[in-house]
């Protein structure tokens, strides 16, 4: 990240919402529940949730809403979904989709999807009110809005135009013009096949656009493109959505948005969010929030999208890291640089926490003013629970990789044991059940590692991965034709490090690695590599691995005499 920290990017749009005086501040964000819904969703509502930080801190009444826009209709499933189902409910409101799975009792495919991403909520530090569309277009006030839309069709065209039209080439010109002759802004719930729209063998989508609005009545006509049935319904039916790019500012009006992130697509100039601020001021009578563009977030190289099943979850995340890693990552990034979410990378991202925190409490002096004014407004908002007095109680992750990786070796019990006293601690600061959660999703995590390892095939990635990460296995029994190949020099260091390691001395990383260099140059007249090399094969069963003074000093005495005399033996 770049040391220029003279500007936090938060700042910019806090300034923007103050200098309007909103008597309360509304913050949104949307998401379709067309699937699981991927972990980059989090970083519009982080960013709410962080603007919600800094307001309710300063005094302001906050409102932080999230859409589940569950009245959008399937234009497609992911390929996880079975294929007949997909059939079936094509076109219809996932609203009024089932749940797909046939083992769940969810009332639908969106509470399905919906509430997966929102019980994730308050692992992630998140406090915000969830408002279903498919509920809120049942009310008044949003039938309301659906009504002023009709009144005010040949308006929002000349605007759509206005905005549509230099984007396209000279064909879908022509397609869009003809198209807007008939067009109107909602859409109509079949009562017959409870559809909104059809898909074509070809592809596209074909909407039951209303056909005509008859104002006095309060009603529209429409003839269902999925199967035909034409029929009049009643604006206050609830069977009536507005065309998406209404439906945004229509909501923005209900509940005065203040501020809304969007991704780059829809932010860019001219695009659907100026298309929406543009509708909201002279269809609606409201200004429309302050719009802060963001860019993607990736797994690594990859896009991901929901309806697809190009997927990475928030649960799926928990399972291997730290939420509050993950709040760094968002926050300290500016929104419009992309992010490349690397699972890889994990023991950096702790590295830099740990720096953050280390300089937060005053234990490390920052390398400048900047960086130190950076990290006390940046660490606040990465905490779940509350800022400690003093800085948490941590197990280093470089160490909790090792514990992880020793586990055929020890009991957990005996690994916690090792771990309290490694980070010196009393057992009521660290409970050997959080001890227990930390290493499971430790060792979830190294399982993750492995397989992009495994599946690299650029060698120079995979050497690189190597390099960071310290991967090692313990094999349970000695391999007797490798054993075979140590000489009678090394066969004796093995002898007199044996003789070192059961003197009641403590076991400093240092003090063993001092002393095989010893043995090798002073005992034995040999190169110390060739010692180092006849330990790594004993205990890891090939000839390099992690530093060695540090590995043996976490390793069991009783295991490593065990061991070691299995060679003599």
């Amino acid at each position: 990240m770049s040391k220029d920290f003279s500007t936090f990017w938060l700042d910019e749009t806090v300034e923007k919402i103050s200098k309007r005086k909103p008597p309360k501040i509304t913050l949104s964000a949307g998401k379709t529940p067309s699937g699981h819904i991927h972990i980059g969703i989090l970083r519009e509502i982080i960013i709410c949730d962080a603007l919600r930080r800094i307001f309710e801190k300063q005094g302001n009444f906050v409102n932080f809403y999230l859409f589940i826009d569950d009245f959008d209709a399937a234009k497609r499933f992911p390929d996880y979904i079975d294929k007949d189902f997909q059939e079936k409910h094509l076109g219809k409101p996932f609203a009024l989709i089932p749940c797909p799975f046939k083992e769940c009792d969810c009332e639908s495919y969106a509470a399905h999807f919906g509430n997966e991403l929102i019980s994730i909520f308050p692992d992630f530090g998140i406090d915000n009110k969830i408002i279903w569309t498919f509920k809120l277009y049942q009310e008044k006030r949003m039938q309301d809005k659906v009504k002023i839309a009709l009144d005010n069709t040949n308006l929002i065209k000349n605007i759509l135009k206005k905005y549509i039209l230099p984007t396209l080439d000279n064909k879908s010109k022509q397609e869009f013009i003809a198209m807007q002759k008939t067009w109107m802004p909602v859409m109509v719930l079949c009562e017959n096949c409870s559809k909104l729209q059809k898909r074509s063998a070809d592809g596209s989508i074909i909407p039951n656009r209303a056909v005509s609005y008859f104002k006095e009545k309060e009603e529209v006509t429409y003839e269902c493109p999925a199967c035909n049935h034409k029929g009049k319904v009643s604006i206050y039916s609830g069977r009536l959505k507005l065309n998406w790019r209404i439906d945004w500012p229509a909501k923005w009006t209900i509940f005065n948005t203040t501020c809304e992130p969007a991704g780059k697509d829809h932010s860019i100039k001219g695009g659907a969010y100026d298309t929406g601020l543009e509708i909201c001021k002279k269809v609606f009578d409201y200004e429309g929030p302050i719009k802060l563009p963001y860019e993607w977030l990736r797994l690594g190289e990859q896009d991901m999208k929901t309806s697809k099943g190009i997927v990475f979850t928030p649960k799926k995340y928990l399972d291997l890291a730290d939420p509050e890693i993950y709040r760094m990552l968002i926050l300290r990034t500016n929104p419009m640089k992309h992010i490349s979410l690397r699972i890889e990378q994990i023991p950096q991202y702790y590295d830099y926490y740990d720096n953050m925190e280390d300089i937060y409490y005053k234990n490390k002096k920052p390398e400048s003013k900047q960086e130190l004014e950076f990290f006390i407004y940046l660490y606040p908002l990465t905490k779940i629970n509350g800022v400690p007095e003093t800085k948490p109680i941590k197990i280093p992750f470089k160490f909790l990789i090792f514990l992880a990786q020793i586990q055929n070796l020890l009991s957990i019990k005996k690994l916690y044991e090792k771990a309290i006293k490694v980070i010196e601690c009393e057992e009521q600061d660290l409970s050997f059940a959080e001890f227990n959660f930390i290493l499971k999703r430790t060792e979830n995590w190294l399982i993750e590692v492995k397989k992009i390892i495994e599946t690299t095939k650029d060698v120079k990635k995979k050497n690189y991965i190597l390099s960071k990460i310290e991967i090692f296995t313990i094999p349970e029994k000695l391999d007797k034709k490798v054993i075979e190949k140590l000489d009678k020099r090394q066969l004796k260091g093995i002898s007199l490090f044996i003789e070192f390691i059961i003197q009641d001395i403590p076991l400093e990383p240092n003090l063993i690695q001092n002393k095989i260099f010893t043995i090798a140059k002073e005992k034995l007249e040999i190169p110390p590599k060739k010692l180092f090399e006849a330990l790594y094969i004993i205990i890891l069963g090939k000839k390099s691995g992690p530093r060695l003074g540090p590995f043996i000093a976490m390793l069991d005495k009783g295991w490593l005499l065990a061991r070691l005399n299995q060679v003599l033996d």
